[in-house]
């Protein structure tokens, strides 16, 4: 007798998450050792993670490690947790240290579009802690044929 599975094929629902990696650095360039990036997809409310390796790189994850982030608009903030001890005459460092702004998708401003077709190589530029200058979130390319930008361009934070 055969034995017939149900449910088996076709039936998750769920929005198909999409290969996306990128780096984090600050406006000079020098690159964010450490924490987290997360993003929302503004479309779905589904939320994609990556740690910051030592490189400034990361690799976002949603459903299974490293399977990237859903296709559309995301929002994103760039997370880190940095102890200060309560230490008399002790001045902590704000070496490498990104602006708590972009901790919270109320401030962080920064913003990208996830593809389907196009890879997703993702330059997150921040602020440091004692910093005022832009930010923004790019990707690798530049404009598509015809003039049209490509589906994960893009926009700067505010």
């Amino acid at each position: 007798m055969p034995i017939v599975l149900l449910g088996q094929a076709g039936c998750d629902s769920r929005p198909r998450a999409y290969p996306a990696k990128g780096k984090v650095v600050f406006a000079d360039g020098s690159l964010v050792k450490m924490g987290t990036v997360e993003t929302k997809s503004t479309l779905h409310g589904i939320q994609a993670t990556g740690a910051i390796d030592r490189d400034g790189s990361f690799v976002l994850t949603t459903y299974r490690d490293g399977d990237g982030a859903v296709a559309g608009p995301h929002d994103c903030v760039v997370a880190q947790f940095v102890q200060a001890e309560n230490i008399a005459n002790h001045k902590p460092s704000t070496v490498g240290v990104v602006n708590p702004k972009f901790g919270s998708y109320t401030t962080s401003g920064l913003k990208f579009q996830i593809s389907e077709k196009e890879p997703n190589l993702l330059v997150l530029q921040v602020e440091g802690i004692a910093s005022n200058k832009t930010t923004e979130a790019k990707s690798d390319h530049v404009k598509g044929q015809g003039g049209h930008e490509p589906q994960n361009q893009s926009s700067k934070g505010r």
